[in-house]
């Protein structure tokens, strides 16, 4: 088989199957595919973020769970935030992907079940994408596979375990940080979602330069449970990750990079759902008014601060959790949503800052 496109999306995560449906949308161009050798119901992950309540609908198929509370937590300190204009939500990656896939079905759109292994470009300036089965071609390509991690970056890598627990779990808002918990192997902490009174998702989360072995988060995670006397009845799902916090380079004349790998992470948090609808929701918009260029949804401003931060971070182990709890401490819940999604005005960033110990990071810029 042999076929070309107009515009073909590698990848149908996220970026890919959202771009797609947004060029639907917006009637951008008959002739697209996407190219993914993995079924969406195949794809289970939990993806969190930030949204305004009117938002939601638009992923109201998909949502495990909303709150407009959640915490970060030391030995110390308890940091709850509340906001009435930010919710928190967590959305189901397979039922999100699959629902976009369902109504692509009904527009022009291709899906292919194939993987890309090389673009080559040909005379007559098109793109041949050489898939494990088929070749294509196509005008434009975009890339929105997750970018490979090198061995030595700095990276947020992570177990999570859905249980269903016997008893009530008394934790009624989600958890984004406890500390309380081994920090021997880089800044250590748990997060929690709960999707009901005996429904419970737990992740033991490592921000360092090296994996664990499975089996390290997976008692780090039974300790927890057992330290807040819950009982397991089963295991749902489990989940693993690894998220890069160093900027990515994978540019490829050949292709435009989409998703994390056209920089859509925050790198000092991990974050990426928010900025990856951005993207790709404004690339579909220049691509209708006949603009195929691709644009950066975090600053460079914000990339210089997040690499500062996590500068600090590393080098400076005993002072790492006093970093978190800094920011969340010094902003109200509406302030440090809009902090997360790259929508913090200049005040909140000042609030920020002053909350940073100073000579720690001017030690950092100057280095």
């Amino acid at each position: 088989m042999h076929k070309s496109f107009d515009i073909a999306i590698i990848g149908g995560g996220n970026a890919g199957l959202t771009l797609a449906k947004n060029l639907s949308d917006h009637r951008a161009a008959e002739n697209i595919a996407v190219i993914e050798p993995t079924h969406p119901r195949e794809k289970h992950a939990n993806w969190c973020s930030w949204h305004h309540e009117e938002n939601l609908s638009n992923y109201q198929d998909a949502i495990k769970g909303v709150w407009d509370s959640w915490s970060i937590i030391d030995d110390k300190t308890n940091i709850k935030h509340n906001s009435s204009e930010y919710k928190y939500a967590c959305i189901d990656s397979a039922l999100y992907l699959s629902c976009i896939e369902e109504k692509l079905r009904t527009s022009s759109i291709k899906i292919i079940r194939d993987s890309v292994e090389k673009i080559k470009i040909k005379k007559n300036n098109k793109r041949e994408l050489q898939c494990e089965n088929n070749t294509y071609e196509a005008l434009h390509v975009y890339d929105s596979r997750p970018p490979e991690i090198k061995d030595d970056s700095l990276r947020q890598h992570f177990l999570g375990i859905e249980y269903e627990l016997h008893n009530n779990q008394n934790i009624d808002a989600p958890i984004l940080m406890d500390f309380r918990v081994d920090q021997a192997c880089g800044l250590h902490f748990i997060y929690a979602l709960p999707f009901s009174d005996n429904r419970l998702l737990v992740e033991s989360t490592v921000i360092s330069k090296k994996f664990n072995e499975k089996k390290w988060y997976r008692n780090q995670i039974k300790q927890w449970i057992k330290h807040r006397n819950l009982k397991v009845n089963k295991i749902i799902s489990e989940e693993v990750g690894a998220i890069s916090q160093e900027r990515c380079s994978h540019k490829n004349k050949y292709a435009k990079a989409i998703g994390a790998r056209g920089g859509a992470v925050r790198l000092s948090s991990g974050y990426a759902f928010h900025n990856i609808q951005e993207q790709v929701k404004l690339l579909a918009k220049n691509i209708a008014s006949d603009n195929y260029n691709t644009s950066n949804v975090i600053s460079n401003r914000i990339h210089f601060m997040d690499n500062l931060f996590n500068k600090v971070l590393i080098n400076n182990p005993e002072r790492s959790i006093e970093l978190f709890l800094s920011t969340a401490c010094h902003l109200t819940g509406k302030e440090f949503a809009e902090f997360m999604l790259n929508k913090a005005n200049i005040l909140t960033w000042c609030k920020v800052i002053m909350s940073m110990p100073k000579i720690n990071f001017m030690k950092e810029l100057i280095r």
